[in-house]
């Protein structure tokens, strides 16, 4: 590999330059050979101040959709409106990532209720009273199941688990371990210290009795509920590790909520319809989840988030992956807003 070199922020930015990217205010004929005498001084400076806080290789992450390989030239982008997108994709991530952590809450609610309930407040310690014992597990890569595998699962659990409970900062915690000499808590505590990954292997484990429990009461198949805890999982670590979401194409399509199935792109072909593999697909699982959670969950500054990616930066519904823009409302439950609910004012009568 060549020798690679530091660039300056303002070359950075000349790089977007010479690749046709439009709203840079500097003549540029090549890389380190510009001519800045006819620029808006403070315009240059607030976009060097852009790419130096966000970074040239995240703004160029967003600009690939409008990158010709052939050429290497963008087209029908500027920078501004590339910071734009950046920015309003944050927007999204922000409300997207609220209404996942609700629903981590209450996957973590459902598994503490169920095991705390049918075993008490420390048996999940005993991995044989809830865990599948025999046959393979086919949620675990069909792994098979029985006293080895289950005896190597609990010791990576607790020592994973000791860790976690030490590191906590929650009162709860920090006032059971002291006052008592036991280091794992009971099950309503232990769930507050896992991640959202923990949980989901915690409810792959489990017996089948257990996983459809769970399953059932957010109104789906055990099938349906761990496809879509893993395609959750994914985009709660895009959108806590600030990678791109909106640009999101899925390797593996979980399993789409019958429900929401018209109001995502679809095509039609031979084999059958495929459906889309961008973003409007984990957010129609997250809307199915929700509206079982809390159906009267409030998807409005998602909706706002999304009106403003496909109204401002170029990026139609349909790239996101919904049937178009309307759908976009219906499947989040949003009610028009351009029509008055309020009657019309009566004109008070004068008195003489």
């Amino acid at each position: 590999m060549g020798h690679v070199k530091q660039l300056r922020y303002i070359d950075q930015l000349g790089l977007f330059k010479l690749r046709n990217m439009g709203g840079i205010d500097f003549q540029v004929t090549d890389l380190h050979n510009f001519k800045c005498s006819k620029y808006k001084r403070t315009h240059l400076d607030k976009q060097i101040k852009s790419i130096s806080s966000i970074g040239y290789y995240t703004l160029k992450d967003y600009a690939y959709p409008f990158y010709n390989e052939k050429s290497h030239q963008y087209s029908n982008l500027d920078f501004d409106q590339l910071i734009a997108r950046y920015y309003r994709d944050k927007h999204l991530k922000q409300y997207v990532l609220q209404a996942i952590e609700d629903i981590e809450v209450s996957l973590n609610t459902s598994i503490a209720f169920y095991l705390g309930s049918k075993y008490g407040a420390y048996g999940y310690k005993d991995f044989y009273k809830w865990c599948q014992t025999s046959g393979k597990n086919k949620f675990l890569n069909n792994k098979t199941m029985n006293k080895f595998s289950l005896a190597q699962e609990k010791l990576s659990f607790f020592k994973d688990l000791q860790y976690k409970v030490k590191k906590s900062s929650m009162i709860d915690i920090q006032e059971y371990l002291k006052h008592s000499n036991d280091i794992f808590p009971p099950i309503w505590l232990m769930v507050s210290v896992l991640t959202l990954g923990d949980s989901i292997h915690i409810f792959k484990l489990m017996s089948k009795a257990g996983r459809n429990t769970i399953a059932a009461s957010f109104n789906c198949s055990t099938e349906e509920l761990v496809s879509w805890l893993e395609c959750i999982n994914l985009i709660r670590n895009i959108c806590c590790h600030n990678g791109n979401l909106v640009d999101l194409r899925l390797r593996t399509k979980p399993k789409i909520p019958t429900r929401f199935t018209n109001h995502l792109f679809s095509k039609t072909l031979e084999n059958g319809t495929q459906y889309t593999d961008r973003v409007a697909l984990p957010i129609s699982i997250i809307a199915s989840l929700m509206n079982t959670i809390n159906p009267k969950y409030k998807f409005d500054e998602l909706y706002r988030a999304i009106k403003q990616l496909c109204q401002y930066t170029d990026t139609p519904a349909q790239k996101l992956g919904f049937h178009d823009f309307e759908h976009v409302a219906l499947m989040l439950n949003i009610k028009s807003r351009n029509k008055s609910h309020h009657k019309p004012r009566r004109s008070k009568k004068r008195t003489k």
